[in-house]
C-alpha cells in the first residue's frame, strides 16, 4: 500500500488541502486521510523539548500507518498522511538539535523513511511569500510566529525536497483555489505513477 505525505510549515494549508481532497468525489474514492500524530503527543505528559517527546511522535506516526495500512490492505486505496515521520527533524532542528542527535533518539534512517513513502507534497508556508495571510494563533494550534514559520518551513523543504517523488506548492498565485488546485495535481500525478 502507497503512502503520500503531506508537509509544509504552519499556515500553509495541509488541513484545508485535506478537507479539499474529502470533497473530492474522484479523491475521495481512492484515498485514506491520516490525522496528524502530534496532536496524541501533546496530550502526554511529556514535554516537547524531552527526547522521549520525539520517540514518541515518530512511533504514533509509525503505528497510524500501519494500523491504516492493515485495515486496508484488501482495498486499492492510497494512505494520504498528514505529516509523515521525518517531519519532527524540523522542529528539533528549529530547537538547536543537531540531525545526528535527531536520528539517534528515533533510530529512524533518512533513506529507510524516504522508501517508506511513494512521495511528498509540501505545502509551503503562507509565512513565505503570502505573509499577509499568515495567521499567527499563540493560544491555538499555530504558536509559531511568521518568522518562525518560515524556517520550519525552510527546514522541511531540505528534509523532504531530497524524496525522488517531493512536490513543493508554493504561494504563487495568492488564492487558496489555486494553490489546492496545483496540490491535488500532485496528488493526481503520485497516484498515477
Amino acid at each position: 500500500m502507497s503512502t503520500i505525505v503531506v508537509t509544509g510549515g504552519p499556515g500553509g494549508g495541509k488541513s484545508s488541502f485535506l478537507n479539499d481532497v474529502r470533497n473530492d468525489r474522484e479523491l475521495a474514492e481512492r484515498i485514506v486521510v491520516l490525522p496528524e500524530a502530534i496532536h496524541a503527543a501533546v496530550r502526554s505528559s511529556i514535554s516537547p523539548r524531552e527526547p522521549a517527546f520525539q520517540r514518541l511522535v515518530v512511533n504514533l506516526q509509525k503505528k497510524i500507518e500501519q494500523a491504516a495500512a492493515e485495515t486496508f490492505e484488501s482495498e486499492n486505496r492510497v494512505l494520504l498522511t498528514h505529516r509523515g515521520t521525518l517531519d519532527p527533524l524540523a522542529f528539533c532542528l528549529s530547537q538547536g538539535w543537531s540531525q545526528e542527535r535527531f536520528f539517534a533518539v528515533t533510530g529512524l534512517d533518512p533513506v529507510t523513511e524516504y522508501q517508506r513513502y511513494h512521495g511528498v507534497i509540501h505545502l509551503v508556508s503562507t509565512a513565505v511569500g503570502a505573509p499577509q495571510f499568515y495567521r499567527y494563533r499563540p493560544d491555538e494550534h499555530r504558536p509559531e510566529t511568521p518568522q518562525e514559520a518560515a524556517v520550519l518551513d525552510e527546514h522541511l523543504g531540505r528534509i523532504w525536497g531530497r524524496h525522488p517523488r517531493y512536490h513543493r506548492i508554493a504561494n504563487d498565485s495568492l488564492d487558496w483555489g489555486t494553490k489546492s488546485q496545483n496540490a491535488r495535481a500532485a496528488l493526481r500525478q503520485l497516484l498515477a505513477g
